[in-house]
């Protein structure tokens, strides 16, 4: 576990070990923690807006989704890359749902994105216990509903998948208010099964990784003026 600044955002890096010991605490500690997966679009964004940024920084626990992250970060070992590259996090964590016959409730904002998350899911792990589903829209009252809908059926698990950066407003302005273990943020993209795990297909963030790159050397030369 070790502390990273990206672009003035505050941050840790947890190894796949620190996370998933970090969950099995979530699980039993009576309080809904929350994780959600940072890439280089995440910190462009954050680190050009103060609530966002505030935001991202609340999380309890942030997972790598690139690993040009690691790179910036100077965390780039070999164990490290593998581990972001193979989707690992997903892999293990939807193992141990499955096998403790963990309750989970499922979110998003539209049909066609819940129906993907349903797939991205089910094609990695048999055996999940989905215990029920929420799309977020507009309307008024929809978080309250939402809010309402988690606390009768009291999941463990919270697993969402929001463009950035709704997931992690939701869990700033709303975490204190739902009675379940973890609530985590799945990115927002589709992701690709591996024999390992989920991840990110390489041609959605390629305009955010040079941004990234450029946002970077930029920070790094003002900290030097």
């Amino acid at each position: 576990m070790r502390k990273i600044n990206l672009l003035g955002i505050e941050l840790t890096d947890f190894t796949l070990k620190e996370s998933l010991k970090y969950v099995n605490e979530y699980l039993n500690n009576g309080a809904l923690n929350t994780v959600s997966f940072i890439s280089t679009q995440t910190l462009v964004q954050a680190g050009e807006n103060e609530e966002q940024k505030l935001w991202l920084e609340s999380v309890d626990m942030t997972i790598c989704d690139e690993t040009d992250i690691l790179k910036a970060a100077g965390f780039a070992t070999r164990n490290r890359m593998r581990e972001v590259e193979e989707g690992e996090f997903v892999h293990e964590l939807l193992q141990r749902l499955a096998r403790r016959h963990l309750k989970i409730f499922l979110l998003s904002d539209s049909t066609k994105q819940m129906e993907q998350l349903q797939h991205d899911l089910y094609t990695q792990q048999d055996g999940l216990c989905v215990v029920g589903e929420y799309i977020l829209d507009e309307s008024a009252g929809s978080v309250d509903s939402l809010i309402n809908e988690i606390n009768d059926v009291v999941p463990n698990v919270i697993l969402s998948r929001f463009p950035y950066p709704l997931n992690e407003q939701l869990m700033y302005e709303n975490k204190q208010m739902m009675n379940a273990d973890i609530w985590v943020a799945l990115p927002a993209h589709p992701l690709i099964s591996t024999h390992r795990g989920l991840r990110r297909s390489k041609l959605l963030n390629a305009f955010y990784k040079k941004l990234f790159d450029r946002k970077i050397s930029q920070y790094h030369d003002q900290k030097a003026e």
